[in-house]
Protein backbone atom coordinates (compact mmCIF):
# COMPACT_ATOMS: atom_id res chain seq x y z
CA UNK A 1 0.00 0.00 0.00
CA UNK A 2 1.37 3.38 -1.01
CA UNK A 3 1.33 6.31 1.44
CA UNK A 4 -1.06 8.29 -0.74
CA UNK A 5 -3.72 5.63 -0.21
CA UNK A 6 -3.76 6.47 3.51
CA UNK A 7 -4.51 10.19 3.04
CA UNK A 8 -8.33 9.82 2.57
CA UNK A 9 -8.68 7.37 5.47
CA UNK A 10 -8.89 10.01 8.23
CA UNK A 11 -11.78 12.01 6.69
CA UNK A 12 -13.59 8.79 5.78
CA UNK A 13 -13.28 7.54 9.37
CA UNK A 14 -14.54 10.87 10.67
CA UNK A 15 -17.65 10.51 8.51
CA UNK A 16 -18.24 6.87 9.44
CA UNK A 17 -17.81 7.50 13.16
CA UNK A 18 -19.95 10.67 13.12
CA UNK A 19 -23.09 9.14 14.71
CA UNK A 20 -21.05 7.55 17.50
CA UNK A 21 -19.15 10.67 18.60
CA UNK A 22 -20.97 12.10 21.62
CA UNK A 23 -19.89 15.72 21.03
CA UNK A 24 -21.31 15.61 17.49
CA UNK A 25 -24.47 13.59 18.09
CA UNK A 26 -26.31 16.13 20.26
CA UNK A 27 -29.22 18.47 19.74
CA UNK A 28 -27.24 21.71 20.01
CA UNK A 29 -26.24 23.94 17.11
CA UNK A 30 -22.96 25.00 15.49
CA UNK A 31 -23.17 28.05 13.24
CA UNK A 32 -26.96 27.84 13.44
CA UNK A 33 -27.06 24.31 12.01
CA UNK A 34 -27.22 20.90 13.67
CA UNK A 35 -23.78 19.70 14.74
CA UNK A 36 -23.93 16.57 12.58
CA UNK A 37 -24.64 18.65 9.47
CA UNK A 38 -21.68 20.96 10.09
CA UNK A 39 -19.39 18.03 11.00
CA UNK A 40 -20.43 16.03 7.92
CA UNK A 41 -20.16 18.99 5.57
CA UNK A 42 -16.73 20.00 6.84
CA UNK A 43 -15.36 16.46 6.58
CA UNK A 44 -16.84 16.08 3.08
CA UNK A 45 -14.84 19.12 2.00
CA UNK A 46 -11.71 17.71 3.68
CA UNK A 47 -12.32 14.32 2.03
CA UNK A 48 -12.58 15.97 -1.37
CA UNK A 49 -9.25 17.73 -0.82
CA UNK A 50 -7.66 14.50 0.44
CA UNK A 51 -8.83 12.62 -2.65
CA UNK A 52 -7.44 15.40 -4.85
CA UNK A 53 -4.08 15.17 -3.06
CA UNK A 54 -4.04 11.39 -3.41
CA UNK A 55 -4.87 11.65 -7.11
CA UNK A 56 -2.08 14.17 -7.68
CA UNK A 57 0.41 11.97 -5.83
CA UNK A 58 -0.65 8.90 -7.84
CA UNK A 59 -0.28 10.83 -11.11
CA UNK A 60 3.16 12.08 -10.10
CA UNK A 61 4.19 8.54 -9.10
CA UNK A 62 2.96 7.14 -12.42
CA UNK A 63 4.78 9.89 -14.30
CA UNK A 64 8.00 9.12 -12.46
CA UNK A 65 7.60 5.42 -13.20
CA UNK A 66 7.57 6.01 -16.96
CA UNK A 67 11.08 7.45 -17.00
CA UNK A 68 13.85 5.05 -18.02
Amino acid sequence: MRPYHVIPVVPALALVLMPFLPFVNTDSLWLGLPRMMVWGGAWCVVLTLALLAAENLMARDAKDGERP
